[in-house]
């Protein structure tokens, strides 16, 4: 008896540690994600069921909202290295799918601009105010650490977002 408990126990192990077969347009971290461990940004970015791998980030002084200084996180595609206009060229879709997350020194988001070849319906663009949130946003030993997330698919005029990233930078 003990014996085929312990062949059902190991069975029940093999088939639970499969992972599922996921659809092609999944959008979980694990399927989603092609960075390695320790890059500076992992996660997902979905736009209408088409994925984007961000690999880049960086913050910039952005515009002040009501005299509150705002830090811009620009998250993209392709290197940011030697580019004098990141967020400008990143809002015109120069540096691929991007995001540009605009965030005041308690770290609540101001407001976005999603670049995404998937945003069919805004020659894709789009531009959100409450869409995004971030936590376990902190400053430390010259970085800045965060996760930026739309809490799942979310519907943003008649398009569907997913963003879940983690990310971290140096500070400017």
């Amino acid at each position: 008896m003990r014996m085929v408990l312990a062949l059902f126990a190991a069975a029940l192990l093999v088939a639970c540690a499969k992972s599922p077969t996921a659809p092609s347009n999944a959008t979980s971290p694990a399927a989603a994600a092609a960075q390695p461990p320790g890059a500076p940004v992992a996660g997902v970015y979905v736009a209408n069921g088409k994925p984007a791998v961000l690999t880049d980030v960086s913050i910039h002084a952005d515009d002040p909202i009501d005299g509150k200084p705002i830090h811009a996180f620009v998250f993209t595609v392709s290197p940011q290295a030697g580019d004098v206009d990141i967020i400008n060229d990143a809002r015109q879709g120069k540096l691929g799918d991007a995001i540009i997350v605009r965030v005041d020194d308690d770290g609540a988001i101001d407001g976005a601009d999603l670049v995404h070849h998937g945003l069919d319906k805004s020659n894709g663009y789009a531009s959100t105010v409450g869409v995004l949130s971030i936590d376990n946003y902190r400053v430390t030993g010259g970085e800045v650490f965060g996760h930026v997330t739309s809490g799942g698919p979310s519907d943003h005029d008649g398009q569907q977002i997913n963003v879940d990233l983690t990310f971290h930078t140096k500070m400017p």
